[in-house]
Order: C-alpha cells, then sequence, then structure tokens
C-alpha cells in the first residue's frame, strides 16, 4: 500500500471516529437533559405531598412554607396558590389569604371544593368589603341549597351592611388636642369643649400621687379646650387627688353635676403656693373597690364654682357617673351598677323636684341589655345617644341613639363610621344649621393615645343623582319633567332634565320621597325610596316611553305577607278572548303591555296554594302603571275552610236555586286548583236528634257532592260527609238554650283539602303562549303574541305528545 493510500485510510478512520464521538455525545447529552427534567418533576411532586401531608396533620404554618417551594417549582400550578390561600386562611393571616384567593378563585374549573368560597368571603369582611363577601357567600349558598350554614352569616353580613349606609354623610377627623394617654367624654362648654383627660398638670397632688394603679396613667381631671384648641386645666375647686369626669353642665352652664371617686373627706390643696393636707381619702365598697359617685356644683356670683356636694342618692357600695341632664334641667340620666338591673352597668333616669333629685330609674329593657350601657347624652331635641356592647353593633362598644319622644321607639345604631371594631362612646352634640356637628370618644387606630376624641360633622341632605332614560331605548332623555315630593306629601322640588337626562335633589337622607317624570305625549315613572336604603353610588332611574301602558303586580303568601315566586299568572282578555300566560319572579313580580278600556280577569296559581282570581278594567290613559297584586293561601291538609251559606229547605236535601249558585262558586274552585282533593262537609245545630242530624248533614254533603261532580268535577277529588251537631263551634249543644245566631253559626257548609294530585298543567295551560312575565324583555306586542300563538298549532302538539305530564313554555321549546 503506498503513502498516500495509508494516509486516506487513516484520514477516512479519523473521520469516522469523530463524527461517532460527536453523535454519540448528543445522545448522551438528550438523555442527560431528558433525567434531569424527570428528576425535576418528581422533586415537585415529592415536595407537594410533603406539603399536603402538614396540612392534613393541621400542620399549615410548615405546609405553606413547603407550598411555597413547590410554586417557585412550578409558578404556572394554579392548585398551588389555592393551597396558599388555604393555608393562610387557617392560620388566620386574613390579608395574605384574601391575596391569594384573589389570584384564583373565579378561575373556571379550580375550586373543588366550595368552603373556598365561604373562606374568601370571610377575609373580604375582615378587609370591610362588605359587597363583595356577600357575592362569594351567595355563590357558595347557590352551589349549596341544602346548606344553612351561611344564611345567618348572610343575614349578619345584611346587617353589617346596613350600619355603614349613612358613612357618606359623616366627616370624621382627630382632634388636635389629644394626647398619647386618655382622652374622652367630651361636651360643648362656652365657646369651646370640656374634657375628661389622663394628661399631666403641675398641680402638686399629682405630684404626690401620680399615678393610678390600674395602668399606672395619670389620674383624670377635667380641661377646658377653648376655640384655639389652647388647654387649660378646670376650675381647681372640682378637683381632687383622684379622678373626676365625665361632666354635664346645664341651666346655660351655670349648674354642674360630675363623676368623682367615692370620698370621705377632706382633699390635697394648692392655695396661695401652699400645701393644705386635709385628709383626703377614698371610701371602698364591701368588696373593696371604689366606686363612683355624682356630684354636685353651681357657678357662684363671683364666677367662682361652689364646693362640690354629693347627690343623695350615691352609694358607697354602688358607682354612679357618666351624667347627662335634659335641656329644661329637669332630667338627670346616668351610669350605674345597682342592683336590679339588666346587665354589669344600666342606664338610670332620676327626676329633679322641688329642687332634690329622686330616687333613679331603670330604663328598662329597650335600652338596657346583658351587656354594659354607658356614657348618656341627651341633646336639645330629646335624642338620647348612649354606648353600648349589649345591641348589634360593629364591635366594642358602640353608640346607638333613641328618640324619647316616641313611645317604645327601639334604638338604632350609629353606623359606621361612627362606630368601629373598637369601643367608640362619649358623645355631644350640638345642631349647626341644618346639619350637625360634635365631638366622640374612641380607642380606635390610628389615633394618637389609649382614647382619642373625634370630631365629627353629619350632613341631614345630601343631593342624590337620578336620570330619566327612554324605557325602549335606554337612552336618556331631555326636557322630561321631573318631580320630587316628601313622604308628607310636600313638592321638594320640580325640574327639567338636561341634555343627559340627569336630575337631582338635596334629600333628607332618612326620610322617604316620591320622584315621578314625565314628558308631552310620554308615559309617567314614579319611584318610592329612603336615601339611605340605596346602595353607595347607585344612580335613581326613572323610565318612560311613548304610549305605554303597563300592568303589574306582586305575588304574595297570604300567611305572612312575603313575596311568593313561581306563581302562573293565567291573564285573559276580556274584550278579545285571547288568553296568555307567565310564571313569577323569584320575588313575585310580572308585568306585560296592557290595552286602554279593556277588561283583564286573571287567575294566580302555585302548587299546593289556594288559587287567587280577580279581575280589572284600564281606564282610557293609553300609558301609565297598574297594580294588581296577588295574594295566596299556603294549603293545610286537614284545616277546614268555610263556604258561603247552602241553604236547604226543612228537612230536606235537594239542591235550591240558592244553594246551586254557592256551589257553583265551589265547583269553580275546584277547577282553579285541579290538584286538590276535598272533604265536602255540612254540619246541624244541636237542635233535633243527634242521630237524625247527622243522617241529615250527610245526605246533604252527598247531594252537595253529587251536584258538584255532575258538573265536571271528577268523583275521585271529592267525597261529601255530614258531622251533625258533632262538631260545634260554640258550646250550644244539647239543653243549652242559644238564640238564633248562635245556633246559625253551627249550621254551615266547609271543606277541606285532604290530598294532591301529582302536579300537571291543565288542558287550558298547554294551548296558552307563555311570555316573559318582564315586559321590558318582551319585544312581541300583545297583537303579534296572540298571532304567534295561533301558528304554532303543529309545535304544540308534537310537544304535547312527547310530553304528557305537561307542557314546556314554547319560547324556549324553539330555542
Amino acid at each position: 500500500m503506498s503513502n498516500i493510500k495509508k494516509i486516506l485510510v487513516v484520514l477516512v478512520y479519523l473521520i469516522l471516529s469523530i463524527v461517532l464521538f460527536v453523535t454519540t455525545a448528543e445522545a448522551l447529552h438528550a438523555s442527560q437533559k431528558k433525567d434531569i427534567g424527570a428528576l425535576k418533576q418528581k422533586s415537585y411532586e415529592r415536595i407537594k405531598r410533603r406539603a399536603a401531608d402538614y396540612y392534613s396533620n393541621f400542620a399549615y404554618a410548615k405546609g405553606l412554607e413547603v407550598y411555597k417551594k413547590a410554586l417557585n417549582k412550578k409558578p404556572t400550578d394554579d392548585t398551588l396558590k389555592l393551597a396558599i390561600a388555604d393555608g393562610f386562611f387557617q392560620t388566620h393571616e386574613l390579608d395574605s389569604a384574601a391575596h391569594w384567593y384573589r389570584d384564583v378563585i373565579a378561575e373556571e374549573g379550580l375550586v373543588d371544593d366550595d368552603r373556598h368560597y365561604i373562606q374568601y368571603a370571610e377575609t373580604l369582611i375582615h378587609q370591610a368589603r362588605y359587597e363583595e363577601a356577600k357575592v362569594w357567600f351567595e355563590k357558595f349558598e347557590t352551589n349549596n341549597p341544602e346548606d344553612n350554614r351561611v344564611k345567618a352569616r348572610l343575614e349578619g353580613l345584611q346587617k353589617q351592611l346596613s350600619f355603614r349606609r349613612d358613612s357618606v354623610l359623616f366627616e370624621i377627623w382627630n382632634a388636635p388636642f389629644n394626647t398619647a394617654g386618655y382622652d374622652f367624654s367630651p361636651t360643648f362648654y362656652k365657646g369651646g369643649v370640656m374634657i375628661v383627660s389622663s394628661r399631666a398638670t403641675a398641680q402638686v397632688t399629682q405630684f404626690l400621687k401620680p399615678k393610678y394603679k390600674w395602668d399606672q396613667s395619670y389620674f383624670l381631671n377635667l380641661f377646658e379646650v377653648d376655640a384655639n384648641n389652647e388647654v387649660t386645666e378646670f376650675d381647681k375647686r372640682l378637683k381632687t387627688s383622684y379622678h373626676e369626669g365625665p361632666v354635664a353642665f346645664y341651666d346655660q352652664g351655670t349648674k354642674v353635676i360630675f363623676t368623682r371617686n367615692s370620698y370621705e373627706k377632706g382633699e390635697l390643696r394648692v392655695s396661695n403656693s401652699k400645701i393644705h393636707v386635709q385628709g383626703s381619702k377614698v371610701s371602698a365598697s364591701k368588696t373593696g373597690a371604689v366606686k363612683l359617685k355624682l356630684f354636685y356644683s353651681e357657678l357662684l356670683k363671683n364666677e367662682k364654682w361652689a364646693t362640690p356636694v354629693p347627690l343623695s342618692f350615691n352609694d358607697t357600695n354602688v358607682s354612679s357617673g357618666h351624667p347627662t341632664v335634659s335641656a329644661d334641667g329637669k332630667k338627670l340620666y346616668f351610669a350605674s351598677d345597682r342592683e336590679g338591673g339588666f346587665g354589669g352597668i344600666d342606664l338610670y333616669v332620676s327626676t329633679q323636684t322641688d329642687s332634690i333629685w329622686e330616687a333613679p330609674v331603670n330604663m328598662g329593657a329597650s335600652i338596657n341589655t346583658e351587656g354594659d350601657e354607658m356614657f348618656p347624652f341627651i341633646d336639645e331635641e330629646g335624642i338620647f345617644y348612649f354606648a353600648s356592647n349589649g345591641h348589634m353593633g360593629l364591635g366594642g362598644l358602640d353608640i346607638f341613639y333613641v328618640d324619647l319622644n316616641q313611645f317604645n321607639a327601639k334604638p338604632k345604631n350609629m353606623g359606621y363610621p361612627m362606630n368601629t371594631a373598637s369601643d367608640d362612646f362619649g358623645l355631644t352634640i350640638k345642631p349647626d344649621g341644618s346639619d350637625l356637628m360634635g365631638y366622640f370618644s374612641s380607642n380606635r387606630p390610628g389615633g394618637k393615645g389609649l382614647d382619642d376624641i373625634y370630631g365629627f360633622h353629619y350632613t341631614r341632605k345630601k343631593a342624590q343623582p337620578g336620570r330619566v332614560v327612554d324605557l325602549i331605548t335606554g337612552l336618556p332623555l331631555e326636557g322630561a319633567e321631573v318631580l320630587a315630593i316628601t313622604d308628607a306629601g310636600d313638592t321638594l322640588g320640580r325640574l327639567v332634565t338636561s341634555a343627559d337626562g340627569t336630575f337631582s335633589f338635596p334629600y333628607e337622607w332618612n326620610s322617604a320621597y316620591t320622584v315621578s317624570s314625565t314628558k308631552d305625549k310620554y308615559s309617567r315613572d314614579f319611584l318610592a325610596f329612603t336615601p339611605a336604603d340605596l346602595p353607595e353610588g347607585d344612580v335613581i332611574e326613572l323610565r318612560i316611553t311613548k304610549e305605554l301602558l303597563v300592568i303589574k303586580g306582586v305575588t304574595y303568601r297570604e300567611q305572612n305577607n312575603q313575596e311568593l315566586g313561581a306563581v302562573k299568572v293565567i291573564v285573559k282578555n276580556e274584550n278579545t278572548g285571547a288568553v296568555f300566560g307567565m310564571t313569577t319572579e323569584a320575588n313575585g313580580a310580572y308585568s306585560f303591555l296592557a290595552e286602554p278600556n279593556t277588561t283583564y280577569s286573571f287567575l294566580m296559581k302555585k302548587y299546593r296554594y289556594l288559587s287567587f282570581a280577580n279581575d280589572l278594567t284600564t281606564g282610557s290613559e293609553r300609558s301609565g302603571e297598574i297594580i294588581n297584586n296577588g295574594s295566596l293561601t299556603e294549603i293545610v291538609i286537614g284545616k277546614p275552610i268555610e263556604l258561603n251559606d247552602i241553604h236547604f229547605d226543612v228537612a230536606k236535601w235537594n239542591i235550591r236555586e240558592d244553594a246551586a249558585l254557592e256551589l257553583d262558586k265551589f265547583t269553580q274552585k275546584l277547577n282553579d286548583n285541579p290538584s286538590i282533593i276535598v272533604e265536602l262537609s255540612t254540619h246541624t245545630d244541636s237542635r233535633g236528634g243527634d242521630r237524625y242530624n247527622l243522617d241529615l248533614s250527610d245526605k246533604r254533603a252527598k247531594s252537595s257532592a253529587d251536584y258538584v261532580t255532575a258538573h265536571g268535577i271528577s268523583a275521585e277529588r271529592l267525597v261529601g260527609r255530614g258531622y251533625g251537631e258533632s262538631r260545634l263551634l260554640n258550646g250550644c249543644s244539647n239543653g243549652v238554650k242559644c238564640s238564633k245566631e248562635q245556633h246559625q253559626k253551627n249550621r254551615r257548609a266547609e271543606f277541606k283539602v285532604t290530598g294532591f294530585l301529582p302536579e300537571k298543567m291543565t288542558e287550558e295551560e298547554l294551548y296558552i303562549l307563555w311570555i316573559s312575565p318582564d315586559y321590558r324583555s318582551v319585544n312581541l306586542s300583545i297583537a303579534e303574541r296572540e298571532e304567534l300563538a295561533m301558528t304554532d298549532k303543529e309545535l304544540r302538539e308534537s310537544l304535547i305528545a312527547k310530553d304528557k305530564a305537561g307542557f314546556k313554555d314554547v319560547q324556549s321549546a324553539k330555542k
């Protein structure tokens, strides 16, 4: 072999070796890459299982950390985010739980356990996002209609929402004269306010006995705050080395009643730069506790306050404090823990007679509870304010109000932002034009000290926006006249809408109003409302249209007047004979377009309820609304229902003409209620023999039943039975002397429902046109609907053949 050939052979082997090496290396790298991916997946699955195990053993804090590690390995796995949200909820870190839930809670198909909806709702409540919380509670309730856990929570939530309905009317600010200690129970005095405060003073008494052992704060004193927010200690004659306050001034500020620790004698005072020791000490109760007393003083001619004297009903073993006096100076209200109350601390009232404050009287169960009621205040109009932790509120002490001028008035919560989850108390108010302004106390977060004083301004009136739109197009209407009327019938205002259809009136927030709107050749729309009941940000909308007459109503349950949904409302146009029907909404509402000068008859029916029937005739107006409500009685099996008198000749049981008229009405009732099985019974009075009366009434009952079955009612649905004198309604039994009227009460005809046939549509219901119960969602006119009903005969017949038990709505069948 030549050298050239040898070189070529070597080169070929070298190239093949390189190619083989490269190919083998690439294959090996790909294999290693695949193995590494599999290892990561296995590691991820292992971490996820470990986290789940921690949760299973209720070790949520550890499980949370492990789930976060798993999420770092696979950030796209939203099930991990859901688990992390759950873990934060279980460890009561609700803000974090809300954050994680918010990202994934609405993701389709992710949530496999409905409890997450409840948990997310609770985190939203924690963040005061009540409207959002309500949505998720309701979502859980929709998916779990048999679960009662949420019902009570929704009721409580609704109450919480009502506490915030007036919040837009309040402006609140932290007073500039607060300290890091206790500042509370303000009351108006001269041009400023008097407050109770634990702030430091320059008094020797405070130097010698500076701290209150309960929390090592300074003892409470009275301080005066002027119009420039300058704070000075109040008159030294009202000062001791222990607690003073709260305080109530009356009789144009010349008299005062205030709270003070219970004393037996003497005080320590400073006079002319000298210390005078007078043996000041507090007197303890039988339990060893130092109680509070009420003291009185009045302003002397030299503008000095007289030496305070205790009120006559004070007791060393009872605390009495937190006074407030009525505008006429005759009623003293205060808080006390004396025996005979409803709870720990109750509110009492004492009446002044001949300059003497009489024995206190408890203010009763409508105000006092098993909790504590304290810090009363009564304004010039007789509105009584107080703090309570026993009435339903937002948490801690809440401020409530009640009108003492109204008999049996119930306290109402002042709502947020006056009340919070913290203690809110010690309020004082005075008018500010048509508004109110004042101060109150609170230990809510964000204050300067332990208790702070907050100023507030309450606007009695507020503008509520509204607009007028075309009912059909939804577009705003310019030039529509809007009239606002108070609940008393007075005109609040009248205006014409601008190009955007808007209007606004200054409403009293808690008063009732009716606004109406119309325009030339348009219908009129009305809306009755109370501004405080409207959702925040809501806009009143009045909808009018040209030449539109609407009949609408609501169906109710007779026994409790509650709205009743799923009621069939069958309407017949008596002028044309056309019949159509609709099923009421969940709130019992229905409506349809009507014609003027037309008589409509109504049959409202629901399974296991007695039907309601009536009719009405429209007038000549071609627009407007006519209300036609219906009340259906829920059937109670075995409960007698009295019929109008059915008369028979003496000792006879044949059906007379007047009896036939009543039996025809009964027959119609059975036709209107095709599912009920009834017993028709007749009864006699006690005159005559027992056996004779039983036999006669039985013949009359059976004769009456035969008449009804002869007029189209199936014998399977009706039985006639006589009871003679065995079921008297009064004491007129054998031998008892009674009047004709008393005996007449026992001669009666009744029926009672004894059972039900399966629910199904009647022949009439199968062939009528069923429409939407909301006329605004129906575009067809009455005439067009009637024509459609005639052309759907073949479709109806096929549906009837397919479903003998009932008939589906024609419109839904077409879809």
